[in-house]
């Protein structure tokens, strides 16, 4: 079948935002007295839904609410961008793909976070279509926000080609029909 659209992930495809996003939470950590490192960061959340990993390391506080900490990242978040690495290379695949290929950001992250970090790299103009978490009911590793972006760009998910670099996000986009490109942290493709 022929490609007639990019559904694209942004954390660590499009952008790398693993510094940006560890420093955000760990600020907002701070902010109730708790500390975390960077290693404990990329080997237990980063890629994980707050919902998932802020109830297990908040287990040994149960005065701190999940959901505050979570507000706290999202309010602080835009300030620690500068963190965070364009892929460039992959801003100017999707930038040349012409008129007859559509685009669409895939993620389920929150929309305000989204929206700061395509701000900060002056690429929203990069995409037809945004899906992010405040439009889906279930995150990935459901297909469901692949499927919602393939319906706003007209198309089936089996005329999408689908870049993504994290087990749950591959999952999600071969779950939703949607070919699936693979983009590795080393800057290589499988």
């Amino acid at each position: 079948m022929t490609i007639r659209g990019l559904l694209v992930d942004l954390d660590g495809t499009l952008v790398d935002t693993s510094g940006a996003n560890y420093a955000a939470y760990a600020a907002a950590l701070s902010s109730f007295g708790i500390a975390i490192d960077e290693a404990w960061w990329a080997s237990r959340a980063f890629g994980r839904n707050w919902r998932d990993f802020l109830p297990e390391l908040l287990a040994d506080h149960p005065e701190v609410e999940p959901r505050a900490i979570a507000e706290r990242k999202a309010a602080i978040y835009a300030e620690h961008l500068s963190a965070s690495r364009l892929n460039h290379a992959l801003a100017q695949l999707i930038a040349g793909v012409g008129p007859d290929i559509r685009t669409a950001l895939v993620t389920t992250a929150s929309r305000a976070g989204v929206s700061a970090v395509l701000d900060h790299h002056g690429v929203a103009g990069l995409f037809d279509a945004v899906v992010t978490g405040d439009d889906v009911r279930e995150h990935k590793p459901s297909p469901e926000a692949y499927i919602l972006a393939a319906h706003r760009l007209g198309l089936s998910p089996d005329a999408c080609l689908a870049i993504e670099d994290s087990p749950v996000g591959i999952a999600a986009a071969r779950a939703s029909g949607a070919q699936c490109l693979v983009v590795r942290h080393d800057g290589g493709v499988a």
